[in-house]
């Protein structure tokens, strides 16, 4: 067990000579992190380390007692009350912290005792491939895979003998199960995700791969059907207790907004809860990553303004819908986030996801990355949106670390930055400004029953003054062609790329597909090529790129730049086109790519580039528009460290008057 991802802090001596770490390595030995994270948490976090008077530069010490308390002064942190709100926020209850190594953590799952847990995890192990484990509460873990796999959305069966999971490669997911106490994974139905098993062990509920419908089948494989096939984009099939239901994250038509449904397996139609409505209504934004059902509650996570937090919403048991204010679980500065319920108890990935935005400089002829990362911006919120002038002067990105979203504009000369001002009510994003830096767009949000308004704000920079473009131009800016046309990515769902004139409100499709959804447009510093990634629902994207004019492009102009990677941009000459390969974890990327790009015949020439590679900052991919940027000099990424450890709450259960 010498790479248990559990590992626990070695006592403390207090009085004694061995309780002092003499060096950068020492220290970061004892917390089971790289050099660079120690450094960092002494410089941001305040972790306690000391420096030696009158010896040479660097030369520092810590004493174990002082880091054990700070280590557990970071549980605290997290079960400190927060300011009530829109929500009921009770005293927070004990935590018990489950695994120790804030490590590449995902995907918790309880066993039906909530004595049991299991995650995936790189234990630790910066740069290898996150695995599954398996630990009791409180004890040392085993690794239960061990190949090069993206291990994801774990859950135990229900006589806790078995572990489903997804395993997803260039095929696409396939779900497979493993015996608890180890052994050899075996497939349980491929093109699939999600896999619960029925609280009486005789269904299984999985989402297919293009995430229409719900599929079912016996325990066995038999009497497979497929339920809600209206349902589309559906996500979190968790079964309700009575083995007649499952809750899911999806949408009635690709024109409406997803929310939760309970769907019946047998009769009856599925019942829309209404939970993210009323969450929006109160300023809060449902992730769709996990559900979980406890008494009569959903209990899933939420973002807004104090953060990611996990919340506790009451359903009718009639009609299924909300009765009573939701109740936040979890405060503090940690995200928390992919809950799991079981036994009256509440499992969850508690994290520092500040995700801001940092530069690395850039040597222009090889095209690759030189030095150390540069921070630009601090803050716990989402950063991403990333948008520059021709010039290189100014840039624009959208922000919540003012407790809303709001649009940036920084001088990247002088590095001073400015707030967008007035505006339509509601958080502003999405922005793109034009190549002179004259005009800015973009994109709000304006609800209207159950579906989503996405009009256009045009905001001529000079005198502050904006416009709708139209009530709902059905997607969000991304880039200007010129002072005049803008390129917006459409949501629907397969999204599509379409070219917008800023001027009449009139779009045209640029470059969609009938099986595919393209998404992340990038346009070459001439104009005259446009990259993107694009993939078939629930499988691996892939980067293209296609010449850009006014009629739509078709699918066979298309030109392969490298699978399994998505996130293009370009470089300042347009003679590198880079990208982010997707590895073994969904959520993030560690590394970027590049090819070197003819601009006279479009074509990606060589064998890919690394250009940047990363085992501390990581790029948040499960957030929409974190692709970084590129200037003559630097590359500009949206970057954190989205490591965590597994934490563990009693749940109270809800009063028959709440």
């Amino acid at each position: 067990m010498a790479d248990n991802p559990d590992a626990q802090l070695p006592p403390a001596p207090v009085h004694a000579l061995g309780s002092r770490l003499d060096s950068w390595k020492e220290i970061a030995a004892y917390l089971g992190r790289g050099i660079r994270t120690v450094q960092r948490w002494e410089r941001e976090e305040g972790l306690p380390v000391h420096r030696l008077a009158h010896e040479k530069r660097g030369s520092v010490y810590a004493r174990r007692e002082e880091l054990a308390a700070w280590w557990e002064s970071r549980r605290l942190t997290l079960a400190a009350p927060s300011t009530p709100g829109a929500v009921d926020v009770p005293v927070a209850p004990p935590l018990e912290r489950v695994t120790r190594t804030t490590a590449l953590t995902s995907w918790p799952a309880l066993s039906s005792d909530a004595r049991l847990i299991a995650y995936v995890s790189d234990a630790g192990q910066d740069g290898t491939t996150p695995q599954i484990w398996i630990q009791q509460i409180g004890g040392a873990a085993l690794r239960l895979t061990n190949r090069e796999r993206e291990y994801s959305q774990l859950s135990f069966s229900p006589d806790d003998t078995r572990i489903i999971f997804t395993i997803s490669d260039e095929s696409g997911p396939n779900l497979y199960e493993v015996p608890t106490l180890g052994g050899e994974p075996r497939l349980l139905q491929p093109g699939a995700s999600h896999g619960r098993i029925s609280p009486d062990g005789r269904w299984l509920a999985c989402v297919p791969h293009d995430g229409v419908g719900i599929r079912v089948a016996a325990r066995g494989g038999a009497d497979f059907r497929t339920v809600a096939p209206g349902l589309v984009d559906v996500a979190c099939a968790t079964w309700l207790p009575d083995s007649q239901s499952v809750i899911v994250h999806a949408r009635p038509d690709p024109a409406l907004e997803a929310d939760w449904w309970i769907v019946p397996m047998r009769d009856g139609s599925p019942t829309n809860t209404g939970v993210v409505q009323r969450f929006r209504e109160a300023g809060l934004f449902t992730l769709p990553l996990a559900v979980a059902w406890v008494d009569d509650s959903l209990v899933f996570s939420a973002a807004g303004a104090q953060g990611i937090g996990l919340y506790r919403q009451r359903l009718a048991a009639a009609t299924f819908q909300p009765v009573g204010a939701p109740q936040r679980l979890t405060a503090g500065g940690e995200a928390a986030w992919l809950p799991t319920v079981a036994a009256g108890r509440l499992a969850f990935l508690s994290l520092r996801a500040d995700s801001n935005l940092w530069s690395v400089a850039l040597d222009a002829q090889s095209g690759r990355a030189r030095g150390s990362l540069h921070r630009m911006t601090r803050g716990p919120f989402p950063t991403a949106f990333l948008s520059v002038t021709n010039d290189f002067r100014t840039l624009a990105y959208s922000s919540y670390r003012l407790g809303d979203g709001d649009v940036f504009l920084r001088d990247l000369h002088t590095g001073s930055e400015t707030v967008l001002g007035d505006g339509p009510a509601g958080a502003k994003g999405y922005p793109a400004i034009s190549p002179s830096g004259s005009l800015l767009a973009y994109g709000i949000r304006m609800p209207e029953a159950g579906r989503a308004l996405r009009p256009v704000v045009i905001v001529p920079l000079s005198d502050g003054t904006w416009r709708k473009l139209g009530d709902d131009c059905g997607g969000r800016p991304r880039e200007w062609v010129d002072e005049r046309r803008l390129v917006i990515e459409r949501f629907a769902r397969l999204n599509s790329i379409a070219l917008i004139d800023t001027e009449t409100g009139n779009q045209h499709a640029l470059v969609e597909s009938a099986e595919r959804s393209v998404t992340n447009p990038r346009l070459s510093p001439d104009r005259r090529w446009i990259a993107f990634d694009a993939s078939h629902p629930g499988g691996p994207a892939s980067v293209w790129v296609s010449p850009l004019r006014e009629q739509p492009i078709l699918e066979s102009e298309w030109v392969l730049v490298d699978r399994s990677a998505s996130h293009p941009f370009w470089s300042a000459d347009g003679r590198f086109l880079y990208y982010t390969p997707t590895g073994t974890n969904p959520l993030i990327r560690s590394e970027v790519r590049a090819r070197h790009f003819a601009l006279a015949s479009g074509l990606a020439e060589g064998e890919p580039i690394t250009v940047y590679a990363s085992t501390e900052m990581l790029m948040p991919a499960y957030l929409p528009g974190t692709g970084p940027i590129a200037t003559p000099d630097q590359i500009i990424l949206a970057l954190g460290d989205f490591r965590g450890d597994v934490w563990l709450m009693e749940l109270e259960p809800n009063s028959p008057n709440s």
